[in-house]
């Protein structure tokens, strides 16, 4: 099963006091997310004012910085409509990476389902060699799914929980997982919360054999409540055999 470290998401550097935010401190959190069992990632990279960009020479640089501390880790970004909301002018950004050396561009991109215009978004990505992360956010995103012609290209699918209460996540995760099986789509499920549900969510794809994900994007706390002192504190937490935690 694969372990994925989320290392900043779109949060504020003030969120936390080890947020990495520069290509640099991103590296050094890779290299310590993978030596603790995370094998892929998973970032936001930002421009020089600190807000997430998906500018190429942006893209690339932080691309380069995690690739060359961690060889051969596959590390991917965002694509979210936040970002930058206009889906022409985000297309165009993500066309445009089609120019990064291979040593510089993404391995993948995740694709929020929910988001007006994700099917461009996401052709734009393979016409740029980056493999697709569809994320499933609610029931009405697997229809959608279904209805776009390059969905069995999809590198994997992303379960990807909105409550932050366990209980209420983990059932959002049992009722995703259940109408993506019934698609017939045999592509892998990687499933994840966020904030109050991120560590049930975590324990039950877990259990129940499926890819998932931890990092400070998702939640700054130990399975305990502690306030995470790193990145590499969460992959550790997350590592740890089932029950163990």
């Amino acid at each position: 099963m694969l372990l994925k470290a989320c290392l900043n998401g779109a949060r504020a550097a003030a969120d936390h006091p080890r947020l990495p935010v520069t290509p640099g401190a991103l590296a050094r959190d890779a290299v310590a997310c993978h030596a603790a069992g995370a094998g892929a990632l998973h970032v936001h990279p930002r421009a020089a004012h600190g807000g997430e960009s998906l500018d190429a020479a942006d893209i690339g640089v932080a691309v380069a910085d995690i690739r060359h501390a961690c060889p051969g880790v596959p590390v991917g970004v965002s694509t979210g409509a936040w970002i930058l909301p206009d889906v022409q002018a985000r297309r165009a950004r993500i066309a445009s990476w089609r120019a990064l050396s291979p040593g510089t561009r993404p391995d993948f991109a995740s694709v929020n389902l929910s988001e007006p215009g994700w099917e461009s978004i996401a052709d734009a990505l393979l016409d740029a060699g980056i493999g697709v992360e569809a994320g499933v956010w609610f029931p009405e995103d697997v229809p959608r799914l279904t209805a776009w012609p390059h969905a069995p290209r999809c590198l994997r699918l992303l379960v990807e929980t909105q409550s932050s209460h366990p209980e209420a996540a983990c059932q959002e995760a049992r009722t995703l997982v259940d109408l993506l099986r019934a698609t017939g789509l045999t592509r892998p499920l990687l499933v994840h919360g966020a904030e109050g549900g991120a560590w049930a969510v975590l324990e039950w794809a877990r259990r129940h054999g499926f890819d998932t994900r931890i990092g400070l994007e998702d939640t700054l706390t130990l399975p305990d409540g502690q306030r995470a002192a790193d990145n590499a504190s969460l992959v550790v937490a997350a590592a740890r055999p089932l029950g163990g935690r």
